[in-house]
């Protein structure tokens, strides 16, 4: 389908193939796209722009070395290094932060926290946004007289009342939040380690971006003037970030040329912090 509306656009006389942003999630996505493109159009199809997300943000940093600094030297960094880092950041926690306190093990927690970081990564969420949702609940169940629905008893009991609040599911949420936060928190620290090693994540690539494109109009001016149109294959695996960037190069139109295939019943991509919110925030 976007393969041949693709070559339906190129139709038009005043519309080139670089003009022509694809974007979908493989290498073999890729591919599989360009071949399509080459039996309908031929070697023009060697000059549209098939990207996956990561080669694309890939393709804007080298384009623009002055914005994003000599990332010559950067490696990508791999999983020994991911746990080796994780140790090295908490052994400098104070011993009685909350990951260390009373912990026979606290490298336990690598694998939930590489998890977290990677899902913090995908959905753009910064330390300040995680920082201003657990506030608002802590808020929330701090106001007896106001709690949420969810904590308070529906019928009466033998020990309680309809309408009393669960006070032990109110306290294991906080527990579970509070937990939560603290990992968040470290995000910030993880990054900067990664940064005295020379190494970054392909996710990191995204947000890079995402970042200087928010912060120069000028540079995210070119490339929303230069792909006047955007196709986007499997959208419903799209994560939190690729789908902030996707509305930033989009955002200058009106109407943007914005066209995407989708199935709202299929995420293969789930594990990669794939929402089905992404096609309702398209609409």
């Amino acid at each position: 389908l976007l393969a041949v509306r693709i070559g339906n656009i190129l139709l038009q006389p005043d519309i080139q193939p670089y003009n022509i942003l694809c974007l979908t999630f493989t290498d073999a996505g890729v591919k599989a796209m360009r071949d399509r493109l080459i039996s309908f159009i031929g070697a023009e199809a060697y000059k549209v722009n098939i990207h996956t997300f990561h080669s694309f943000c890939n393709q804007v940093i080298k384009e623009n070395p002055h914005q994003f600094g000599d990332m010559r030297d950067l490696q990508a960094i791999s999983d020994i290094e991911k746990v080796e880092l994780l140790h090295t950041l908490i052994d400098k926690l104070p011993n009685d932060h909350l990951f260390k306190k009373g912990k026979k093990n606290p490298y336990n927690n690598n694998n939930n926290l590489i998890s977290l970081f990677e899902l913090m990564k995908k959905e753009a969420w910064t330390t300040n946004l995680v920082k201003k949702e657990y506030d608002a609940f802590m808020q929330s169940v701090s106001d007896m007289s106001n709690i949420p629905q969810q904590y308070l008893y529906k019928n009466n009991g033998a020990n309680y009342k309809k309408g009393d609040p669960k006070i032990h599911e109110i306290q294991k949420d906080i527990e579970k939040y509070t937990r939560f936060y603290e990992g968040c928190k470290l995000l910030d620290i993880y990054n900067k380690e990664m940064e005295l090693r020379d190494r970054f994540d392909f996710q990191d690539m995204i947000l890079w971006v995402i970042d200087r494109f928010r912060e120069n109009d000028t540079l995210l001016g070119r490339y929303q003037e230069r792909f006047q149109y955007i196709l986007v294959d499997e959208y419903q695996d799209t994560n939190g970030s690729q789908n902030e960037l996707l509305f930033l190069l989009n955002n200058y139109w009106d109407k943007p040329n914005f066209f995407i295939v989708g199935d709202d019943d299929q995420a293969i991509y789930r594990f990669q912090g794939a929402n089905i919110g992404s096609i309702v925030e398209f609409a």
